[in-house]
């Protein structure tokens, strides 16, 4: 880890254009890289809801929910707009935040991974989760109830595809003979998503960092961090080289050096909160937003901004 923070910016729900336009600024003002965030479909009713919300009837269905899986929300593939943007820049990192795993099939999303590391240049980065709403599973006919077994053997699958060369596995989801999807290996950093138990006990046990569900306090990042090192230490994985990937409550400057200072030196800024996913709000607007979090953040003094194609 070093000792100069980075930061990143999460998005969803953007205009193909915006992604690039974003991308494209975010890399010209030193903003460390974009994380893509995924769901398959928006179904019309669900009972669950993001967990972003706590479990109380009257959160249910409300404007945050609205905003992952509402009425007006674009379901992008995510491995595609990865291509565009690392192919439109060149230092900027890219990652999911979260791929949904339980719900692609292991090999596929195996060559998915491999591609985006070889396509970008080694920028790529997998951040996974177990995902949280029991319709968009259904509408796909796959078992919500055996996600987390789904994730963890995948990743299996993933740790050996990585490895290059061919390989077998026989699981209780998935079985299948020796085959190759790379030759060579790969060096593709995981990071698991999730603020709960079973998701915290993942991370320590597989993952290479962690991201935070949602945004969160400073307060509950501390704790989330206190119990993941508990469980590293448990596990044994304390001296595994880790990394944090903390999305703060605020873009605020002075909430989110207080995350600096308390050692979480890869924050990573919800995409709204910087740059307005409005289709109304003008490009040159957008920009003058961003740079204004970029400077307030401290980040190095960027070229002109004639130099990053609008």
């Amino acid at each position: 880890m070093t000792d100069k923070p980075s930061f990143g910016i999460t998005t969803y729900n953007y205009a193909p254009e915006d992604i690039l336009a974003l991308a494209k600024h975010a890399e010209r003002l030193g903003f460390e890289g974009l994380w893509f965030g995924e769901h398959y479909a928006s179904p019309r009713a669900y009972v669950g809801h993001h967990p972003s919300r706590k479990e109380t009837p009257a959160d249910r269905n409300d404007a945050r929910d609205k905003e992952i899986i509402g009425d007006e929300v674009r379901i992008y593939d995510p491995w595609f707009l990865l291509g565009a943007v690392a192919g439109a820049t060149k230092r900027l990192k890219i990652g999911t935040a979260i791929c949904i795993v339980p719900m692609m099939q292991p090999l596929l999303l195996a060559r998915a991974t491999i591609t985006a590391h070889d396509v970008s240049g080694g920028r790529f980065r997998l951040g996974a989760g177990a995902g949280w709403l029991r319709e968009e599973f259904d509408a796909f006919d796959l078992p919500f109830e055996q996600r987390g077994a789904r994730l963890d053997e995948t990743i299996e699958i993933l740790r050996k595809a990585w490895a290059g060369g061919y390989f077998s596995h026989q699981g209780e989801h998935f079985n299948f003979e020796e085959l190759q999807i790379s030759p060579h290996p790969v060096r593709v950093p995981l990071v698991c998503g999730g603020n709960s138990g079973p998701a915290l006990r993942r991370v320590a046990r597989v993952a290479d960092a962690w991201i935070n569900s949602a945004k969160i306090t400073l307060a509950e990042a501390l704790q989330l961090r206190q119990t993941i090192e508990a469980a590293r230490t448990a596990q044994g994985t304390q001296n595994r080289p880790f990394e944090y990937y903390v999305r703060p409550h605020t873009p605020e400057p002075e909430d989110v050096l207080a995350y600096v200072r308390e050692g979480f030196r890869n924050v990573v800024l919800w995409g709204p909160d910087v740059w307005p996913n409005d289709p109304r709000v003008p490009l040159d607007t957008k920009v003058a937003r961003l740079e204004a979090v970029a400077g307030n953040l401290g980040l190095a003094a960027a070229p002109a901004r004639a130099e990053a194609v609008a």
